[in-house]
């Protein structure tokens, strides 16, 4: 519990520290990047020191790929 209370804690730390000068500066695409990537970054983040059991990424792009893979071995096999 203490480690995704550091997490939450150091991601809403860069938050107040960016987000102003971003606002100031009316930098609109910039804010939404950082947030995209601060919001990607602390769910990862909150995944990897938590006590759960999450699925390999490997099985998202088995299942993207697969039916690709099945139409190239019909077509060349």
């Amino acid at each position: 519990m203490l480690a995704e209370l550091m997490i939450l804690f150091a991601a809403g730390a860069a938050a107040w520290n960016e987000l102003p000068k971003l606002f100031r500066q009316r930098m609109g695409k910039e804010i939404a990047v950082f947030l995209i990537m601060l919001a990607g970054g602390t769910i990862l983040s909150l995944m990897a020191v938590s006590e759960r059991k999450f699925p390999s990424p490997l099985k998202f792009i088995e299942v993207l790929y697969g039916p690709i893979n099945h139409w190239f071995d019909q077509w060349l096999g």
